[in-house]
């Protein structure tokens, strides 16, 4: 008798395990491809940049600049501000009734540092900037180019550099003189 209930108690144990086993993992409910991807983190889509967010911040308007020249405007001494980490110094000249702006590599650059003349830009009108590129050790006539504003923002956002443009004032201080 214990040889039958020693054999048939483990037999009894698998049998009744084949039958629980399955309710359990029926009750549980299944992960579908939508449950799935519901509860992935959306990315954050940048909004484009539009030609009213430069109107609304100066130093996003000098950011776009500066991003548009160092990436687009094929002027070799705009490569001198292109380090994205040490930012920028924008000294603002007022000069016959508009303004000069002197960019420089580094937003906490010190005055004993501006050894070489700097690029420069300046506004032609409400919606062209001009930039200027000095050449250096030559006695040849600086680089120039002409770019209007929709030029800048429709190259950023066919970059989809926005969200990069959009950071890069944080990185930048204004100095203006009088």
């Amino acid at each position: 008798m214990k040889k039958i209930i020693s054999l048939a108690l483990p037999l009894l144990l698998v049998g009744a395990g084949l039958l629980v086993v399955p309710r359990l993992t029926a009750t549980q409910p299944t992960r579908t491809a939508t449950t799935t991807a519901k509860r992935q983190a959306k990315k954050p889509v940048a909004s484009k940049l539009t030609l009213s967010d430069l109107q609304h911040s100066k130093k996003l308007t000098y950011s776009s600049i500066i991003y548009f020249a160092v990436k687009h405007s094929r002027l070799q001494r705009w490569q001198e501000v292109s380090d994205f980490k040490l930012g920028w110094q924008v000294e603002v000249y007022p000069r016959n009734g508009g303004a000069k702006y002197l960019v420089w590599p580094d937003q906490h650059i010190q005055d004993s540092a501006k050894n070489l003349a700097p690029n420069w830009f300046r506004f032609k009108d409400s919606q062209h900037v001009l930039y200027d590129s000095m050449i250096v050790h030559s006695f040849r006539k600086d680089q120039t180019k002409t770019a209007s504003l929709t030029e800048i923002v429709k190259q950023i956002n066919a970059d989809h550099a926005a969200a990069k443009v959009r950071a890069m004032p944080q990185r930048l201080s204004v100095v203006t003189h009088k």
